[in-house]
């Protein structure tokens, strides 16, 4: 692999500057992760490959290399500022991949602490698996009693943690062709937003980007996997992503709120 890898860099860097920009290589970068191979990581993110681009299951680069116990290419990867709040299908974040890891090192730079639910979320996770690494780690953030205190909190009464301004994310296959977003029935597609209003069981979201994980398009899109943000543009953002208690007009079957229980970490159900 590491043989097939170093011909890969070899090619890639012969390639004209100006007709990198023709061409994906998000993909590429996902896979030279999964390979353990810096140099081309490097490279393929000067070249312009996007490190925050989620693979089929919603995973970033960064998320794969904490998983797979890569310090290496994790530090590498931090270097160029991923996005830490980026979520998978299971709502799985960064900071969540460094509790399953154990990897107190990875946790203090990915950890979002502004996000109660996510800090909870991971708390929680570390408190259930009993990861005596990191759980030291969320000690020395808040404190031995007030870590305690949050992660059997969040096991005993996890709604407590739902508040607004939370992020979550939402999996889900369109019922018909959405052409739009290069999307088919088969599509996965991924929203993330904030917890916008909490009501009893029930939470609501403000979608705030719309992902397609696994674009089978290229005509569509020559992205395999895309995102797209909220815009300043009113009509835009209510057909793709709604507003807080309005669903997007363009998948009508989404529900307006949502059981909160959707949101909290399978591990954690």
């Amino acid at each position: 692999m590491k043989r097939a890898m170093a011909a890969a860099l070899i090619a890639l860097s012969c390639i004209p500057i100006t007709a990198l920009a023709q061409f994906d290589y998000n993909d590429d970068l996902t896979r030279a992760v999964d390979a353990h191979y810096p140099p081309l990581v490097r490279l393929l993110i000067t070249k312009g490959a996007q490190q925050n681009t989620q693979d089929p299951d919603g995973d970033t680069p960064l998320m794969l290399a904490i998983r797979s116990h890569d310090r290496e290419i994790a530090k590498l990867l931090l270097q160029y500022q991923p996005n830490p709040y980026l979520l998978s299908v299971t709502n799985h974040s960064a900071a969540t991949e460094a509790v399953l890891a154990d990897d107190p090192a990875s946790l203090k730079a990915v950890l979002m602490r502004d996000d109660p639910l996510q800090v909870a979320q991971a708390l929680g996770l570390a408190t259930k698996l009993d990861r005596s690494r990191t759980l030291n780690t969320f000690a020395q953030l808040y404190g031995a009693a007030a870590a305690d205190e949050i992660g059997h909190g969040f096991l005993h009464a996890p709604l407590d943690y739902f508040r607004i301004g939370s992020q979550v994310a939402l999996a889900f296959s369109p019922n018909d062709e959405r052409h739009d977003v290069c999307a088919t029935r088969m599509s996965k597609l991924l929203l993330q937003g904030k917890i916008c209003k909490v009501d009893g069981e029930r939470v609501t979201i403000e979608w705030e980007s719309l992902s397609n994980l696994d674009n089978a398009d290229r005509q569509c899109s020559q992205q395999r996997h895309f995102r797209l943000e909220r815009k300043a543009d009113p009509a835009w953002d209510a057909k793709f992503l709604g507003t807080c208690g309005t669903s997007p007009s363009y998948f009508p079957s989404l529900p307006a709120s949502f059981d909160y229980r959707i949101f909290v970490l399978p591990e954690l159900r």
